[in-house]
């Protein structure tokens, strides 16, 4: 009997864990994680993001320059994106790691225009410290509007 209770508690134990984390199997989790970072990015919250970007994060932008994070948040700060929106984007899971493919509409706004793309992506994720974290965003293909 004892041995019951303990795995019960243990059992609702992990279940709580996983479930509050959104770990593993949780695609729904990784797609919304997915646009949480851009809305971060266009509000320019480098404290948030911070704590969702890997130590190790590369991202390599469409033009062909790669970005570590200390780079990246250095550009999150210094640009004002107006919009960084996801369209049709899938997760394939692999146990404590996740690759996201979709599209991004993009408006930045400079001193004397806004600019307007879009962009095909794919982005590394993996579970680190008992939570999901951004490792790679790899621009594959971008276009801009006329």
């Amino acid at each position: 009997m004892k041995r019951v209770i303990i795995l019960f508690f243990l059992s609702i134990c992990l279940i709580g864990k996983a479930a509050a984390q959104g770990t593993a199997g949780d695609s729904a989790y990784v797609l919304w994680l997915n646009q949480q970072i851009d809305s971060y990015v266009a509000g320019r919250n480098t404290a948030a993001l911070d704590t969702l970007y890997a130590a190790d994060f590369v991202f390599s932008h469409g033009s062909g320059k790669i970005e570590g994070k200390a780079g990246w948040m250095t550009t999150v700060t210094r640009a004002n994106y107006s919009v960084r929106q996801h369209d049709s984007v899938s997760v394939e899971l692999h146990p404590s790691l996740a690759i996201a493919k979709g599209k991004m509409f993009i408006q930045k706004i400079n001193k004397d225009k806004t600019d307007s793309y879009h962009l095909r992506y794919i982005r590394v994720y993996t579970i680190r410290n008992e939570r999901w974290c951004l490792v790679s965003h790899h621009t594959t293909h971008e276009w801009h509007d006329r």
